[in-house]
């Protein structure tokens, strides 16, 4: 894979953040432009910033990973990411907007006439966007080491970077234009290649795997294990190993290795033969193509499963502090009862694509199931189909691009919900010194 247009996609991707963090600069510095952006936000200009934001790494590289190693149980995920917009119109975005607050805790003291609740809600609001910040960062860094190389700090220090100088330069308003275009951004970079994909794939004519069939790989493939992992291996094969295998070094010996649990040291490379199986990490139970491709079936009580995670994810949704802000910035009521319409939209539109990701490299990248890095083959998959050339590097290029803009959007707006709360309280306590008698 060539390294050099991946890593001119996250430069531009950086370079354009800043640019239209540019527009956070003109006049109007008032509290409420940098909190809220004056509540001047339209519904397509919020509903584009809140798809932006909300479609984070999980859901540009994580559901297809899922779908791939789980299958079709999998597509629940994204039902419930979008469908958990009900909830929030239905309960949350009017009287939020309404309440004239800047932030959730200020929201939550205004409703229950309660410092100690406000107190707790920005708590929970820090302790929330620090734990979703940190995918984001882990992320990114793993998104530059698989298309470029990099070490994994590389990816989080410029994520960091331009998030920062993004909400310090103009708050809300700034990172508002940075949403909405990493939204559409993130959109084509997902659409396009996968019209290019499922012609490639027609044309290669590769069928689909039987139903009673385990994960196997279609030709000659060398793997390289980054970290160390214990596999499972259910039937005997030959492998061409340079690394550590079971603690021994080896340096391209050919060896046999046979049913069981076996222990492949980190930065290892093991080539397997067309047809074999894919050993599986022996925490973790391959999915065979039966129980894949058909719902509710990959767990003992596949019902309550599903059930759980449908409230789990319609629930969350109203949670976040990083959306729920968002509805501050609306000027009214209906305006943000319209933005919530459009975000379904537009997240429905979004959940199409990443399945179609994941059952491509069901087929062509069965090996990131031995690695556990399944949300790889998003990357990986256009020189896997296309074979390298220039048609898969730009294919590859615009994905890596839109991957980056994930990570940078959903930062952003966490970033600008924890300043917004943590502002607000220094703000207060400071006030209060000020009255406070001498």
């Amino acid at each position: 894979m060539n390294t050099v247009q991946p890593a001119v996609a996250v430069a531009v991707v950086c370079v354009a953040t800043a640019l239209f963090g540019v527009y956070g600069l003109r006049p109007g510095r008032a509290t409420s432009d940098f909190y809220v952006a004056s509540r001047a936000v339209t519904p397509l200009q919020n509903a584009s910033a809140i798809g932006g934001e909300y479609l984070s790494a999980a859901s540009f590289l994580g559901i297809a990973g899922l779908v791939l190693a789980y299958g079709a149980d999998m597509l629940w995920y994204g039902v419930g990411y979008t469908a958990g917009y009900l909830v929030l119109l239905a309960f949350v975005a009017a009287p939020m907007r309404r309440s004239g607050a800047y932030t959730v805790p200020d929201f939550a003291e205004a409703r229950l006439q309660s410092k100690r609740v406000r107190q707790l809600a920005s708590v929970l609001v820090v302790l929330i966007g620090w734990l979703y910040l940190l995918p984001q960062l882990q992320g990114a860094g793993l998104t530059l080491r698989t298309v470029t190389g990099a070490p994994l700090w590389v990816g989080p220090v410029a994520v960091a970077a331009v998030v920062m100088t993004t909400v310090a330069s103009g708050g809300m308003r700034s990172v508002t234009a940075v949403q909405a275009f990493q939204y559409w951004l993130k959109l084509t970079a997902l659409a396009v290649p996968v019209i290019f994909l499922l012609l490639a794939w027609r044309a290669d004519g590769a069928p689909w795997p039987d139903a009673d069939e385990p994960p196997r790989f279609r030709d000659t493939t060398t793997v390289t294990v980054h970290q160390a992992v214990d596999v499972r291996v259910e039937d005997p094969v030959r492998v061409t190993v340079h690394g550590r295998l079971d603690g021994e070094r080896l340096d391209g010996e050919r060896v046999r290795i046979g049913p069981g649990v076996h222990a492949i040291g980190a930065e290892t490379r093991v080539r397997f033969p067309a047809g074999a199986d894919v050993p599986h990490p022996v925490d973790e139970e391959p999915v065979d193509g039966l129980n894949w491709t058909r719902p509710l079936s990959g767990t003992e009580h596949p019902g309550y499963g599903t059930y759980s995670l449908l409230i789990a994810t319609l629930l969350g949704t109203m949670g976040l502090p990083h959306v729920i802000v968002r509805f501050y910035t609306n000027p009214d009521g209906p305006a943000a009862r319209r933005t919530t319409w459009t975000v379904l939209w537009l997240l429905a539109a979004f959940y199409l694509l990443p399945p179609l990701y994941g059952a491509l490299g069901r087929l062509y990248t069965p090996e990131l199931l031995m690695t556990g890095r399944t949300d790889a083959t998003l990357l990986l998959l256009p020189d896997r189909l296309l074979g390298g050339g220039p048609a898969a590097a730009i294919l590859g290029t615009l994905l890596t691009a839109g991957a980056f803009a994930a990570f940078l959007s959903t930062a952003s707006g966490l970033t600008m919900s924890v300043a917004g709360v943590l502002g607000q309280e220094l703000e207060r306590r400071r006030a209060r010194r000020a009255t406070a008698p001498p």
